[in-house]
C-alpha cells in the first residue's frame, strides 16, 4: 500500500474548503456551530470544586462534570457526523449536488451513522481500556468511514468500517498524527481565545457565558469542517491509488 502523503492531503483539503464554501459553511453552521452553542449556553455548567478542595475532591468534581455532559456530547457528535456526511457529499459527489440533496442524503444515512458511532465508540473504548496506543491507531484506521458513507452511500455500518480499515492499511499512524496535529493547533487556539475571553468577562453568566459559548462553538465548527476536509482529502488520495477496488 503506498504511503499516505500528508502534504498533498493538506493541499487538497484546502482546495476542498475553498470549494462550495458558502454551502458547506451553511451546513457547518447548522450541524456544527449551533448544537455546540446551544449546549454551551443552555446545557449543564461545569461543577466547580469547593475552595481548598483536595485533589480527590477536584477529580470527583471533574468526573461528575463529565458524566452530566456525556449525553450532550454524544448528541453533538451524532449531529456533527450527519453534517459531516452532508458536507462530504458535496465535496465527493461525482455530479452536481445541491445542499438539499446532500442533507437529504445525510439524513437518510442517519441510522448508518448511529450504528457507526456505536461500533466505533465500542472499539475505541476497548482500545483505551486495554491500552492507549491501540485506541489511537484505531482513530487513524477508521477515519475514512464517513467518507465511504458519503461517497458510496454504504448503509451497512460494518461494511463502511471494513472499507475504511482496508483502505488505510499501512497508513493508520500517519493519518492519526495528521489529524492529531491539526486538532492540536485548533485546540490550542481555542484555549487561548477562550482564556482571554474568560479572563476579561468571566465564563459562568452574562456576557462572559455568551462570548465563551460563541468562541467554543466557532472553533468547534471550524475544527469539524477542517477535519472533514482532511478526511475527504485523505480518502480521495488513497482511493485514487486503489481505484479498481473503491470505484468499481
Amino acid at each position: 500500500m503506498p504511503k499516505f502523503d500528508m502534504g498533498a492531503a493538506w493541499d487538497d483539503a484546502v482546495l476542498l474548503l475553498k470549494s462550495h464554501s458558502a454551502l458547506t459553511g451553511a451546513i457547518a453552521s447548522v450541524f456544527l456551530f449551533l448544537p455546540t452553542l446551544a449546549v454551551s449556553w443552555f446545557g449543564p455548567q461545569p461543577i466547580e470544586p469547593a475552595a481548598g478542595a483536595t485533589f480527590e475532591q477536584i477529580m470527583q468534581a471533574l468526573q461528575a462534570t463529565m458524566r452530566q455532559m456525556l449525553p450532550y456530547q454524544l448528541l453533538i457528535a451524532l449531529i456533527a457526523a450527519v453534517g459531516g456526511v452532508g458536507i462530504m457529499r458535496l465535496w465527493l459527489a461525482r455530479s452536481g449536488t445541491s445542499v438539499s440533496e446532500a442533507l437529504g442524503f445525510a439524513l437518510k444515512m442517519l441510522p448508518t451513522m448511529i450504528g457507526v458511532q456505536i461500533l466505533t465508540g465500542l472499539a475505541m473504548g476497548i482500545g483505551f481500556i486495554l491500552l492507549l496506543v491501540p485506541a489511537l491507531y484505531l482513530m487513524g484506521r477508521l477515519a475514512l468511514v464517513s467518507a465511504f458513507v458519503a461517497d458510496r452511500g454504504i448503509a451497512n455500518p460494518l461494511t463502511a468500517i471494513g472499507e475504511s480499515w482496508s483502505l488505510t492499511k499501512d497508513n493508520g499512524w500517519r493519518i492519526f498524527f495528521f489529524l492529531f496535529l491539526v486538532g492540536l493547533v485548533i485546540g490550542i487556539l481555542t484555549l487561548i481565545v477562550a482564556g482571554i475571553v474568560g479572563a476579561a468577562f468571566g465564563t459562568t453568566e452574562g456576557a462572559g457565558l455568551i462570548l465563551t459559548g460563541l468562541v467554543e462553538a466557532g472553533f468547534a465548527a471550524v475544527g469539524g469542517l477542517v477535519s472533514a476536509a482532511i478526511c475527504a482529502a485523505t480518502y480521495r488520495q488513497l482511493a485514487l491509488r486503489d481505484a479498481d477496488r473503491v470505484f468499481s
